[in-house]
């Protein structure tokens, strides 16, 4: 038999200028309904996040969103990112970075150990990793929570 697989690749130069955006509480207006209600085909984000990254990436710098949601939930949230449209901005195209672990671990981690910054800190380090030691792509981070900001100023 054969399979199809569909893939999300970017080439980066090593140049490039990064700014992380966490997707639920800060593209959603909540952590919990953010994983929900855009699922039922409600919009839940906050009003004018379209045209703020919008105007971020005319600037050119890469948005990469990053969340600590699990691999299952992958799908979801790029078709989420990709099809949210705000009058006439959508947000733009970029990386979206997820847990590698499955649903139950990744909420325990959220929800019960409230740690995601533990996974978010060893992406963003591992991302780091891959250009000149002397080059520090990331230049902004947006988050709702300060375990966000525990992450963006680790790396």
């Amino acid at each position: 038999g054969s399979a199809e697989l569909k893939a999300y690749v970017y080439y980066l130069p090593w140049r490039t200028k990064i700014v992380i955006s966490d997707i639920d509480g800060t593209i959603t207006k909540s952590d919990v309904l953010g994983h929900l209600l855009p699922a039922m085909g409600l919009d839940w984000s906050h009003p004018g996040i379209a045209q703020l990254l919008t105007n971020i990436r005319q600037n050119n710098y890469l948005i990469m969103y990053l969340s600590s949601r699990s691999i299952g939930q992958a799908n979801i949230t790029r078709d989420f990112i990709n099809s949210l449209v705000q009058g006439e901005h959508r947000m733009p195209l970029g990386p979206v970075i997820i847990s590698p672990h499955g649903l139950l671990p990744s909420l325990y981690r959220e929800m019960i150990l409230r740690r995601p910054h533990e996974f978010k800190i060893a992406t963003l380090q591992d991302i780091r990793a891959l250009f000149p030691p002397d080059w520090n792509p990331f230049y902004a981070g947006f988050g709702n929570r300060d375990t966000d900001e525990i992450s963006y100023k680790e790396v």
